[in-house]
């Protein structure tokens, strides 16, 4: 199976990060090739492809250099990528919370390392975030950026699409809406642009389809870099909805003239293998 860039004569939006310059690497023969022996593979770039930010926990770092330690050391061991909970390398590093009110407790309390400057708040529809929080999203961003700020910390927002689905909230999916058209029509993205410095569109369940996988994307990052220009747009990607490294490279594709970056996720350690192998055959290809 050849390594397919569907999306490959589209240009970079405005508003998306400017390229690297990179050096010349081979052209990827197919996700087989990717997974060769160190020896056979091609050299990798200096930096990952168009300059792109990345962001993952150290379990999904450790899961992908068990697999290819250049790959690990490419994408994740440097200053521009972050590694939650702790760091990795020279990754900035970072902390996440899913409760505003617990961050709000942890700075308090001076339980923040001194070496985190970043924080990342990440509400979604599950028993980890409060339920005053999973109702009113919006205020919740606005407590932990106002925390955060006062803190002098660097903000990274998060919030999971699955809010729309919560009993009570005060914006809530309409009968025959989808998820995704609920969450836009909501603008939580948009409120989170306005409160802090990165966001991440949390599109990864609709990966293994680029083209909604996109729309989402693009309608997202539209309204976050409307509500604030200098914001930093990533979006997720995870082994969980990838059969293969393809699916991964599609959906990277589909919107690659549209984030600054991704967060790529091994959650519970499902398929290491499969983002090993995208992120090797991504940093091999010609972008």
């Amino acid at each position: 199976m050849g390594v397919a860039f569907p999306f490959r004569a589209r240009r970079r939006a405005a508003g998306a990060v400017v390229l690297w310059i990179m050096p010349i690497v081979v052209v990827v023969a197919g996700v087989a090739l990717a997974l060769l022996p160190g020896a056979l593979r091609h050299r990798l770039p200096d930096a990952p492809p168009l300059g792109q930010v990345w962001m993952a926990t150290p379990n999904t770092v450790h899961f992908i250099q068990a697999d290819d330690e250049r790959v690990a050391q490419l994408f994740f061991g440097r200053p521009s990528s972050y590694v939650l909970s702790g760091g990795w390398g020279s990754a900035t590093p970072a902390l996440a919370w899913a409760s505003a009110s617990r961050f709000e407790v942890a700075v308090a309390q001076g339980r923040v390392p001194a070496d985190v400057h970043t924080v990342m708040y990440d509400p979604e529809a599950w028993s980890a975030t409060p339920i005053w929080e999973r109702r009113h999203p919006d205020a919740a961003m606005g407590l932990f950026s106002e925390t955060a700020r006062e803190a002098g910390y660097r903000v990274v927002l998060t919030p999971h699409p699955s809010l729309v689905e919560v009993a009570g909230a005060t914006c809530t999916r309409r009968t025959g809406e989808s998820v995704a058209a609920a969450f836009l029509r909501c603008r939580i993205v948009a409120r989170a642009a306005d409160l802090g410095d990165v966001v991440e569109i949390q599109a990864q369940y609709l990966e293994s389809d680029p083209a909604a996988y996109r729309a989402l994307v693009l309608a997202a990052a539209d309204q976050a870099r409307a509500a604030n220009a200098e914001v930093v747009v990533l979006a997720g990607l995870s082994t969980r909805f990838a059969p293969g490294p393809q699916v991964l490279l599609n959906a990277w594709d589909a919107v690659d003239d549209v984030v600054d970056g991704h967060y790529m996720a091994v959650p519970e350690g499902i398929n290491p293998e499969i983002a090993a192998g995208f992120l090797r055959a991504l940093a091999e290809s010609d972008r």
